[in-house]
Order: structure tokens, then sequence, then C-alpha cells
């Protein structure tokens, strides 16, 4: 009788272990969020008391905030790098468009067995070579601005679903149909692993009102548009939290990996408080008000609550990243990113001493302060946490957040110079030439320029 039950007890133990041991192992999902046009400092997590966004501090404070990472100036740049791990000098081609011979991390998920899905924008078919949801390794989608749709995001949003338009009336609030899509996602697909990847329509432009945003009485113009832009950015958290919430209903919280972070800097036409200051929005201009994103990751019991890291992050770092959490094979092309998940958990990791941005700026008034090359409209720029230095030399301090005041050669000291020639030295690294910029792109001129290029780039 004593053996018997000494047997059963050693069972029960072996048994509890093995499930341990298969929880421990149990693949992590993913969902990947990035807000349209929000710059760091409209978060309550990186010092805005303008913006309420509760639920997106919550889980800054439960889990690893970011301080220093860096989208692209402006939204197709930071598409199709955050997608493909690669910087734009080798894969951008023009605005709207995601070169279809590029592999995404959807791609890469879906190789790896998961359950795949976007929701939101897309904006990545422009011709001549483009690319749809299901060739970037979707199992399925739920997009506005895609081939089919029409011009309205927000309310009776045009929206494509697997092929088919949605009918929507006035009722409808874009950014609820794609919210609601991630949630009966998550819940069809609870016992299998999944990636999500959810660009939001919000908070780009038109700033029209949500369904939560209260009567602006007399408002017009600039206040009207930064009043909704407010109850915008409020509606996105409030997505996020919903999102969250489901995850915890169904006891996926352990097991999910959520990242938040936003494509570029705020739009141009707004002003907003920040502190002791007035803030402009900076979209599209390549400068620290017009890239400096929030990052926030969190998974409880995973992710130590709290963490901050003030190591750099790129947008070519998500791809590996998520690699790093799944267990996913990396694409065979040349990467430009390197996992942040290490400090996600308060490890060391492997920061970056630097990074390196190309920009082809749409809007042209943003190339004239640094353009070169095509058109002299190329930006590229290579980055730490304290400097900053263009391919034409010119030299700023990252504090410098509007860049209006250059550094002149021994200006910052020793520190400044050290920083210069590091910096010089990761854009002599980095190819000299745009692989894949569009004729349409560059024009007559353009044609000329780049026949006096050496074609055999790094």
């Amino acid at each position: 009788m004593r053996f018997a039950t000494t047997f059963l007890l050693l069972l029960i133990v072996a048994n509890h272990f093995q499930s341990v041991v298969a929880e421990e192992k149990k693949a992590k999902n993913v969902i990947l969020i990035m807000a349209d046009d929000s710059a760091a400092d409209n978060y309550g997590s990186y010092g805005s008391n303008f913006f309420q966004t509760p639920h997106l501090d919550k889980l800054a404070a439960q889990g690893a905030r970011f301080t220093h990472c860096y989208s692209g100036p402006v939204c197709t740049t930071s598409r199709v790098k955050i997608m493909t791990g690669r910087c734009g000098i080798r894969n951008y081609s023009m605005f709207g468009s995601l070169d279809k011979n590029e592999v995404t991390f959807g791609s890469m998920m879906k190789n790896a067995g998961y359950a795949t899905a976007i929701a939101g924008k897309w904006q990545l078919h422009g011709p001549p070579n483009g690319s749809l949801a299901p060739e970037c390794g979707f199992d399925t989608y739920c997009l506005w601005n895609y081939p089919g749709t029409e011009r309205a995001r927000f309310w009776n949003a045009s929206i494509m679903h697997d092929g088919e338009l949605l009918e929507t009336t006035e009722e409808d609030y874009g950014p609820d149909i794609f919210t609601d899509y991630i949630i009966d996602f998550i819940e069809e697909k609870k016992d299998e692993p999944f990636f999500v990847y959810y660009p939001m329509v919000l908070t780009h432009s038109p700033f029209v009102a949500t369904p939560d945003s209260e009567p602006i009485g007399e408002l017009k113009g600039k206040e009207k548009s930064l009043r909704y832009f407010q109850d915008m950015t409020a509606y996105a958290d409030k997505c996020v939290g919903r999102i969250v919430d489901a995850l915890e209903e169904r006891g996926l919280s352990e097991n999910t990996v959520v990242i938040y972070t936003t494509d570029n800097g705020t739009d141009r036409s707004l002003s907003y408080p920040f502190g002791d200051e007035t803030r402009n929005g900076m979209k599209a201009w390549a400068i620290d008000a017009g890239t400096h994103a929030p990052l926030l990751v969190s998974c409880p019991g995973t992710i130590p609550e709290g963490t901050q890291s003030d190591d750099l992050v790129d947008f070519s770092d998500f791809l590996p990243t998520i690699a790093d959490i799944t267990g996913a094979e990396m694409p065979d092309v040349k990467l430009d990113g390197r996992s942040f998940w290490p400090q996600c958990q308060g490890k060391e990791g492997d920061p970056r001493k630097w990074i390196y941005q190309y920009y082809y700026p749409k809007f042209t008034e943003a190339g004239k302060p640094h353009g070169e090359g095509i058109n002299g409209n190329e930006i590229a720029w290579a980055q730490n946490q304290n400097f900053k230095l263009y391919r034409d030399g010119t030299m700023y301090a990252v504090s410098d957040r509007d860049e209006k005041n250059p550094i002149v050669k021994n200006g910052a000291g020793e520190r400044g110079e050290t920083a210069r020639a590091m910096l010089q030295k990761a854009i002599d690294s980095m190819p000299d030439w745009a692989a894949k910029l569009a004729y349409e792109d560059k024009g007559e001129k353009g044609k000329k320029d780049l026949k006096k290029k050496d074609k055999s780039h790094k």
C-alpha cells in the first residue's frame, strides 16, 4: 500500500513537471500594433499630460518601455522597414509600395507554423511592383487602403476583408471593425500560435469625432483638429485596451507578447502642449521630432514590470525580435536589424551603437536641408542616443529636437568628435545608393544621375 501511495505521488509530481515544461515551451503569440502619425511625446508614459493613454501607460508599467526607438519620418518608409527587417536603401522603391520580392515578417511567421492576420491600413500595393497581404504571408486580412477600397477610413469605412468589400454605414467606425476583427481572430486561434499585425488607421487625419467624443461647441480650425486628435489618441489607446482585455479573458496574457509603436511623428498641421512648451507635429521631416517613436512591450510573467531600456531600437529590429520571441527562422536575405527581446526581459542583449536611416521624401520640402543624390532628394544619416550625423556632413545633438543648431567641428568636444567618427564609419558601411528606388520617382534627371552611379553597391 505504501509503495502504491509513493508511486502515485511520484506520478503526480512527474505529470506536474511535464505540464510546467510544456507550458514553458509553448510557442508565444505576438501582437504588433503600430499607430499612424503619433510621436512618442503623445503618450503619458513618455511625459505627456495632455493626451490620455491609460491602457498604454499600464502596458508600460507592467512591461518594458524603450526611450530611444526610431521609425522613419513617414509611413511607407517605416512600414517597408518594419515588415522586412531591411533598411530603405536596400528595398525602398516608391511611396505607397512594398516590392513584392521582399520577404516580410508575415511570411516568416506563416513558415514557422503560425496563424497570421493583419488589420488596419495597408497602402503598400502601388504599381508597378507592389504587394498584397496574402503575398506577404497573411492568412486573413481586414484592410483599408487596399485594392477595391475608397478613401473613408473612419465613419462608413471602406474595408476589404479577405477579398470582399464590407458593407458599412455612417454608424460604423473603422477602428472598431478592425479591433473586433482582431479579437475574433484571437478567439478563433486561441488554441494555436498566432501572429497579428495591426497597423492602425488612428491617429491619421482627417481629424474627426470618435464614438467617445463630446460636443466641441464653437471650436474651429486648428483647435477643432487638435481636440479631435486628442480624442483619436484616446480611442487608439482604448482599442489596445480591448485587445489586452481579450487576451486576459481567454487566459492568453502570459503567452502573448504585445508590442506597441508608431510609424512616424505627429501630423504637421498640429501643435500641442508638452510640459511648459508647445510642440509642432513634424511628420515627414527627417528630424528627431519626425522619427522618435514610442516602444512598449508587454508579456506578464516573462517581461519584468517597470523595465526600461535606453538602448537604441531601429524599425529593422522588429523582425529579428519577433523571430527571437518565437523561434521562427529569419529570411535568408541581408538583414539590418537585431533583436531587442533580451532587453525586454531586463538582460543586456546585444545593444546597437548606432542606427542608420535612408529616406526619399514624397514631401519635397523635407529634402531641402540635407537632400542629395537622386534629384537632390535622398537623405541618409546615422545616429546614437546623443548625436546625429547626416551623410552631407551636418551633425546635431539628438536633444536638439527640431535641429536648429548644427554642431561645428570640435563644437561638442572630444565626445562629439568621437561620435562623429563612429557615425561616419556607420554611414560608410552602408550602400552608396538606393537599390530599388523607382524610376517613376526619379524623373529624367534621376535616370541620368543613376547612370553615373557605380552599380556595384556594397
